[in-house]
């Protein structure tokens, strides 16, 4: 992640507008006095830069960097936040790790295809066929189906950015303009998608998780939402090199009323992994189970974003803030620290959602008003029980 730091950094007025970056507005954690938050905006896209003061030996100085719940890409946009950051305070740095940027041939405008939540729950159009690849690492796969498939639609699910990054690269050198990115939880995205809308989904070589396997990909609620947004005939590859994985997946699926699947061993794909590579030169074998869709399965309404009707005074949400839990029996909400912009406006900083896929947010107030900051939050099940507990906490 990229950041600077300096001895010293004092504050100034806001909003300022730097190199297209506006700094719109300062918040002061309330409970630790040495940590800061900046409301910065560049385009569309919102974001906070994070002002941590630290203590060393009767010495101090400043780190300062993107707070990492609202990261963007590509990471060019973040260190020209902070080149802009620097020079709107006049800061003298004692540290950065932002190098020189080497000409490339990606550009910002190249990360349209990288879109977030509130795109693929009310913009995406379903006029293609989808393929659907969960967790494409490398994307050596994913290039693979959009190059054989120009006609159809491959959206691959990444939380790692440098292989977004990579990807986006590739599809830049290759010409291909059949590729859409998510960069968020794929059991969240599935819930997203139109009922009988993908033909195939590949899970290949996820992570076997085998201390923690409530945080594995394939679950009884994974399996059951691909087989409603696979269209009756369509198929969900999975690709595993764990022998538990393998196990554990083949009890899942076993576990529907009604199934047809297929399993194969060491089995040759037009294209692998630099990981399968080398599990291949290794001798590890490859279990491949593919589960294929016999169902025609009904709609599913569109899921639309959370929304606080009700006003709340922001003095009212400091007097009654607390590090605190609020759970029920398969959803929680987290309220971590509370910021201060002024009288009136503020962020609280809080997860909530589901146990097994925790969403990490900001709430904004500003005039009364709350919303979730940077993006919006959807309306699934575990998500409209977070947000009623929050509503419930502010007696709102």
């Amino acid at each position: 992640m990229p950041n600077i730091q300096t001895r010293a950094c004092r504050p100034v007025d806001l909003p300022r507008t730097v190199n297209g970056f506006t700094f719109e507005s300062r918040a002061q954690a309330q409970k630790n006095r040495n940590e800061a938050l900046i409301l910065t905006r560049y385009g569309d896209r919102k974001f906070l830069l994070q002002i941590l003061k630290r203590e060393k030996k009767g010495e101090s100085d400043y780190l300062i960097k993107v707070d990492k719940l609202t990261r963007l890409a590509p990471v060019t946009i973040m260190q020209d936040a902070l080149k802009a950051f620097a020079k709107l305070h006049d800061l003298e740095l004692t540290f950065s790790n932002i190098a020189p940027q080497k000409r490339s041939i990606v550009k910002t405008d190249d990360f349209a295809i990288l879109k977030d939540v509130d795109f693929f729950a009310t913009q995406l159009t379903y006029e293609k066929p989808l393929l659907v690849e969960v967790g494409f690492g490398s994307g050596r796969h994913l290039l693979y189906q959009a190059k054989a498939h120009p006609d159809k639609l491959v959206i691959g699910i990444e939380i790692h950015r440098p292989s977004i990054e990579q990807v986006i690269k590739q599809c830049k050198l290759q010409n291909l303009h059949n590729v859409l990115i998510a960069d968020f939880d794929a059991r969240i995205f599935m819930q997203l998608l139109a009922s009988n809308s993908v033909e195939k989904l590949f899970v290949h070589f996820p992570v076997p998780w085998d201390k923690k396997p409530h945080r594995r990909v394939i679950s009884k609620a994974f399996v059951e939402e691909a087989m409603r947004v696979l269209k009756p005939g369509g198929k969900l590859e999975l690709r595993t090199d764990s022998e538990n994985y393998f196990a554990y997946s083949f009890d899942t699926f076993n576990a529907l009323n009604r199934y047809d699947l297929q399993i194969k061993k060491n089995h040759d794909l037009a294209v692998t992994s630099k990981y399968e590579d080398r599990w291949r030169r290794m001798e590890k074998n490859i279990y491949d189970l593919t589960l294929t869709c016999e169902t025609l399965s009904p709609d599913k309404a569109q899921i639309a974003p959370l929304q606080f009707e009700e006003e709340i005074p922001f003095a009212r949400v400091k007097e009654r803030f607390a590090n605190v839990t609020r759970k029920t029996d398969d959803a929680f909400v987290h309220f971590e620290s509370l910021y201060e912009i002024d009288a009136n406006s503020g962020l609280i900083r809080l997860t909530m959602g589901a146990f097994e896929k925790p969403e990490h947010k900001y709430l904004l107030f500003k005039q009364n008003k709350i919303q979730y900051f940077p993006k919006q939050t959807l309306a699934i099940a575990q998500n409209i029980k977070a947000h009623n507990m929050i509503k419930e906490f502010f007696h709102v």
